[in-house]
């Protein structure tokens, strides 16, 4: 079964017609890859793949730019609050 962020992947490479290259430092907005509208509808994939909502804190551009961000800020379990 694919990983997470494999899943990511598959879903941004999925938008475009042509062939793109979606690497782990790959700047989702500032290549294109992601539009303003696309990203909105990223957020809503990651909701999906992760399987729960995301705290509004971790919906930032920063964390969001990257698939290396994304694994950070949401697929890697993060640790318990003392």
């Amino acid at each position: 079964m694919a990983t997470k962020t494999e899943q990511l992947r598959a879903w941004l490479t999925g938008l475009h017609q042509e062939p793109v290259t979606v690497d782990d430092e790959t700047d989702l907005i500032e290549s294109g890859l992601v539009t303003s509208l696309q990203f909105v509808q990223m957020v809503m994939e990651i909701e999906r793949i992760h399987g729960t909502k995301l705290e509004p804190g971790v919906i930032t551009i920063e964390k969001m730019r990257t698939v290396k961000a994304i694994e950070e800020a949401v697929f890697q379990p993060q640790p318990e609050a003392v």
